[in-house]
């Protein structure tokens, strides 16, 4: 190799070393690096986001930044009180997004974080589709596990649970349900929902 594509190539790699940072650590900071091993305890457990005009956030492995950076708003759930007999509310905060009312009865779905409160919704019902139409109604569609309540008093404690959590959003003026994609009259034989129901 002739002198000039050398020197090309020194100018090339010292451009590259001062792009990326210098080419050695400072010396507090310097590691001796022996075998590959010593490179992974090397890799950092969390990493730090500065997103634009907000404050530091954590990031943890796996986790995408853009969540990390996603506004929060929040919302309210409704869940069965301990009395087993009324509904009382939690508040959570979950990421602002177009499908709020959506994610909103996903959350509802998951269950309450209160230890004392109930979930209103039977174990393992599905959210199939949520529909929104222009005059206020809400149509939800559920999985045929909504059905497996055993009495009137369950029945309605989850249809207002489902109501009252969607009512918080003004443009869901009246709530009513379909099975497995199907409209129906009643969820599991006991309360009447031929007309849609209005948040209590």
């Amino acid at each position: 190799m002739n002198k000039k594509a050398i020197s090309i190539l020194a100018v090339i790699l010292l451009a590259i070393c001062l792009i990326s940072g210098g080419c050695s650590a400072p010396a507090d900071k310097r590691v001796d690096i022996k075998n590959w091993k010593d490179l992974l305890s090397l890799a950092p457990e969390k990493s730090k986001i500065l997103p634009a005009g907000g404050p530091e956030k954590e990031v943890k492995p796996g986790q995408n930044s853009e969540i990390a950076d996603q506004e929060l708003i929040a919302v309210k759930l409704y869940f069965v009180g301990s009395d087993g007999k009324s509904l009382v509310m939690e508040e959570r905060s979950i990421a602002k997004t177009e499908s709020m009312a959506r994610n909103t009865l996903q959350e509802l779905i998951k269950g309450p974080a209160e230890n004392e409160n109930l979930s209103a919704i039977p174990e393992g019902t599905r959210l199939r589709d949520i529909n929104l139409k222009p005059d206020g109604l809400c149509i939800v569609d559920l999985s045929s596990q909504a059905q497996q309540v055993s009495s009137g008093e369950q029945e309605k404690l989850m249809v207002y649970a489902i109501a009252n959590t969607l009512g918080q959003f003004p443009t869901v003026k009246d709530v009513t349900f379909m099975i497995d994609g199907q409209r129906v009259d009643t969820i599991a034989g006991y309360l009447d929902l031929s007309n849609s129901i209005k948040p209590d």
